[in-house]
């Protein structure tokens, strides 16, 4: 082919690249485009400026282009409307991108094919945010027989890493560059992340502490790559290939990979559950949905100091310690009865690495509505707060009002001068299985 536009989403590395290699090897000339969608951006750009964090990822994607006599063209616009603009003056023979598995990305995604049909221009998607794509595996509803046949699926793929391409011809354009459309936005800046952080914790990060360490919320455990998954800094196989040399490939860290797919092979075989509870016996729950309680919630004053903590962990920092994560999740909507749907929203509002699969998924789960279905799931604050942070280090990182306190007070919530504890949990409890059991 002697033109292609090659579109970047999530996906803004060079290295391991599937769609962006194989334009490499079939066109003359490659244009590689980035659109900051307007409706998409409205609908993410939370205070913990995710906006400000994909402009400083793009900068560094346009650099490293650039290193290859390269450049990125950046619009501010609906996609279908760029690639309107681009196919009548830059005459394309096809799109390449990589594939949207997501319930946003691929109503976009097949807006734009739906053009590219109209107007005789060949569009291909390629398949690199997943190890094994949904589409490979028949539907599965718990995640046991699920983990199962992705196992067997990874074992007989292939999974090699692929560099750069040698190559990316690029020609001059006169198309908007990153700057142009940035000037359009003034984001804030996300001082507290830099792309520059994830291929230098994947190398730096020991996969082995993770069965041990990761639901330790005082010592820094996890390996912190959700950012870094989310906007494509490093591809699934680079991070698959750093813990195989490590660990076998039914370790845990392995087995949280998958489920990460587990809930796009959900989603891919049950779309409905965007909105809707995928077990049948918990849609129409009588949820509380008290505005004080929520208001609670996001300004960390619920009077347990793990999930307030977790919540200014949130805020501060724009993500949150897995563990955090289930804790919060389970007082929010199992002792505050709180709709999921409405969780899910506080965290597309805050988290740097929100992908409203997963997050749709793990939302479900917690509130024991989604796929995987166990007896109700029902986590103690404070007994998970004494066995995952037993010195009050997390809290009081988070919580430095608390300092002054003794871990023993902070875990028996003997604390004058603290917000009260908006319920009993014992007490929320029978109330959650008067309301789940009806």
């Amino acid at each position: 082919m002697n033109r292609i536009i090659f579109w970047f989403k999530r996906d803004l590395r060079l290295e391991d690249n599937r769609g962006l290699r194989q334009a490499a090897a079939e066109a003359v000339e490659i244009v590689p485009v980035f659109i900051l969608d307007k409706g998409l951006l409205a609908k993410l750009d939370g205070p913990g400026s995710r906006t400000g964090f994909l402009i400083s990822a793009l900068d560094r994607l346009d650099r490293k282009l650039r290193e290859k006599s390269s450049r990125l063209f950046c619009f501010y616009d609906a996609p279908e409307n760029v690639f309107d603009r681009l196919i009548s003056e830059l005459r394309p023979e096809a799109i390449f991108t990589n594939r949207s598995y997501s319930w946003t990305g691929e109503k976009t995604q097949q807006r734009v094919e739906k053009l590219c049909r109209r107007r005789g221009v060949g569009f291909k998607d390629f398949n690199d945010s997943l190890l094994v794509p949904p589409e490979k595996i028949a539907a599965r509803k718990v995640y046991g027989p699920f983990f199962r046949l992705w196992l067997s699926a990874l074992n007989s793929g292939d999974f090699s890493v692929e560099p750069a391409p040698e190559r990316l011809a690029t020609p001059s354009l006169r198309l908007p560059s990153l700057s142009d459309s940035v000037r359009q936005l003034r984001p804030e800046v996300n001082r507290r992340w830099s792309p520059d952080y994830a291929l230098k914790r994947l190398k730096e990060y020991d996969f082995r502490r993770y069965d041990r360490d990761r639901n330790r919320l005082d010592v820094d455990g996890t390996s912190r790559l959700s950012v870094a998954l989310r906007f494509g800094l490093v591809s699934v196989r680079q991070v698959l290939q750093q813990v195989l040399k490590k660990l076998p490939a039914d370790s845990q860290f392995v087995k949280e990979l998958a489920w990460r797919e587990f809930w796009y092979h959900i989603r891919y075989h049950f779309p409905w559950t965007e909105k809707l509870e995928f077990q049948e016996k918990r849609r129409g729950l009588e949820w509380f949905n008290r505005e004080e309680d929520i208001r609670a919630v996001e300004e960390a004053r619920t009077g347990y100091p793990v999930i307030d903590a977790a919540i200014r962990q949130l805020r501060q920092e724009g993500w949150m310690h897995n563990r955090a994560r289930l804790i919060v999740a389970s007082f929010l909507t199992k002792d505050l009865l709180i709709d999921w749907r409405i969780g899910e929203g506080l965290f597309r509002k805050y988290l740097l690495d929100y992908d409203e699969v997963v997050n749709v998924g793990n939302w479900q789960w917690s509130a024991s509505v989604g796929a995987d279905p166990r007896p109700l799931r029902v986590f103690n604050p404070q007994l998970q707060a004494e066995k995952y942070d037993p010195q009050c280090r997390y809290i009081k990182r988070y919580l430095p009002e608390l300092k002054k306190f003794a871990c023993r007070q902070i875990q028996a919530l003997d604390l004058p001068g603290y917000h009260q504890p908006l319920l009993d949990h014992r007490s929320a409890t029978i109330r959650l299985r008067q309301v789940y059991f009806k």
